[in-house]
């Protein structure tokens, strides 16, 4: 009898295990793993802009730098277009929270809206990053002439990556959406991608502050620093 039975399984077919495993009831452990996951991933990118920090301070001590804002000739005196990429990522950021809410709601087409709000204001950011590049590049503020220079397309550029990678989260999140139709699962994902906007613009905000500093606001962080 056993042997019929063995027979007669059919291991492709869904076990009542594994039903029970991808149902809702199983929503919370997956969200409280996904959520360790990323608060992992969140240490491990303040870690590595820290370092990057640390050495940058250090660096604007040295005789050969040549802060990018203080004078009128200098990019960054006049930050406008920076502050507008700004804007572009604090709106991707409000938006994607307002999917959160929602999709909780199951509000399809305000949803919908939201999300796409996300989508357009990312990438409007990561153009503007793009075109304040090529403006330094165009006015001789190449990446070699100057550390200052070099740290800048550094970190804009590593900050870049990381929205790259949350883009492709975010399309990832959107996909699922679309083949499950679940707007539990559609909720837990956002609120991810929602607490990673949010830190990738308090990254922003930070290297904002940082590599548009003038030489004296460098003295004067170097010095409390002990460098």
């Amino acid at each position: 009898m056993n042997l019929f039975k063995s027979l007669q399984e059919k291991p492709w077919l869904p076990t009542a295990l594994d039903q029970q495993t991808s149902s809702p009831a199983s929503l919370p452990d997956r969200e409280r793993s996904a959520t360790t996951a990323l608060q992992f991933l969140l240490a491990v990118i303040t870690v590595i802009f820290f370092l990057f920090t640390i050495t940058f301070l250090q660096r604007t001590q040295s005789f050969d730098f040549q802060a990018l804002s203080g004078e009128p000739w200098l990019p960054f005196t006049n930050t406008d277009i920076l502050w507008q990429n700004s804007a572009y990522l604090l709106v991707a950021s409000i938006s994607i929270m307002l999917a959160t809410k929602l999709a909780e709601q199951q509000r399809f087409y305000l949803t919908i809206i939201s999300l796409t709000t996300t989508s357009l204001f990312t990438l409007m950011f990561i153009s503007g990053q793009v075109q304040v590049w090529q403006q330094l590049h165009q006015s001789g503020f190449y990446i070699y002439s100057n550390p200052a220079n070099s740290y800048y397309f550094l970190l804009t550029g590593i900050h870049a990556l990381h929205i790259v990678g949350g883009v492709f989260a975010f399309i990832r999140c959107t996909w699922l959406f679309a083949i499950e139709f679940s707007y539990p699962q559609l909720a837990s994902r956002l609120k991810l991608c929602a607490r990673y906007w949010h830190y990738l613009l308090f990254i922003w905000l930070f290297l904002f502050f940082l590599l548009t500093s003038d030489a004296d606001t460098f003295k004067t962080i170097a010095l409390i620093c002990g460098f």
